[in-house]
């Protein structure tokens, strides 16, 4: 299982990431182990290189189970 430094890196390499990645991060920084930062870096990956339908649908669907709204 990838660390959740590699999946930003992997995302800001131009990879896809799963359903199950980009709702570990989004829980990740929900729950505070992924720092704003790095939340940060991983935003400025999507905007660089984009996200498939496939990863925009899971990031909204990881945001809108959420225990944290303010994402």
């Amino acid at each position: 299982m990838a660390t959740l430094v590699e999946l930003i890196a992997a995302k800001r390499d131009g990879s896809e990431l799963s359903a199950a990645d980009i709702e570990r991060l989004i829980a990740a920084h929900g729950d505070g182990t992924l720092a704003d930062y790095q939340m940060t870096a991983f935003c400025m990956a999507v905007f660089f290189r984009g996200m498939s339908a496939k990863e925009t649908a899971a990031l909204t669907q990881s945001m809108l189970h959420s225990e944290r709204s303010s994402i």
